[in-house]
């Protein structure tokens, strides 16, 4: 194989990879969109940061409307969108810690669901 042929076929390799990168991305939703379409109307998705289900510093610390949703969700990495929806609308039906207000009256008043650990 001349430099050529082989500078041409190391493109190819290159611009395929690329290709199946981009569409694996593409193939996995990413949770914090279908949230964001789900309650389209909602400012708590604050520069690309979920603090709905992480109110804390990092992603570890989940509220109790998060493990209401990862019930839901059946597996850790859920890529259905359907499923993630599914999810999402049974947990706003979920009673929180605050007697008489489920994750839903939360969510419509776009305030961050609490968590018992908090109170």
């Amino acid at each position: 194989m001349n430099v050529k042929t082989a500078l041409l076929f190391g493109l190819a390799v290159a611009g395929l990879s690329m290709i199946c990168a981009e569409n694996k991305v593409e193939a996995r939703p990413n949770f914090k969109n279908i949230w964001a379409e789900t309650y389209p109307d909602s400012k708590m998705l604050v520069a690309k940061k979920c603090g709905v289900c992480h109110p804390g510093k990092t992603k570890k610390e989940k509220n109790d409307y998060a493990a209401a949703v990862f019930k839901g969700l059946g597996k850790r990495k859920q890529t259905d969108k359907d499923v993630i929806v599914k999810a999402l609308k049974a947990a706003e039906k979920m009673p929180s810690s605050v007697e008489g207000k489920t994750y839903g009256d939360f969510i419509k008043a776009d305030e961050i669901p609490p968590s018992k650990k908090s109170e």
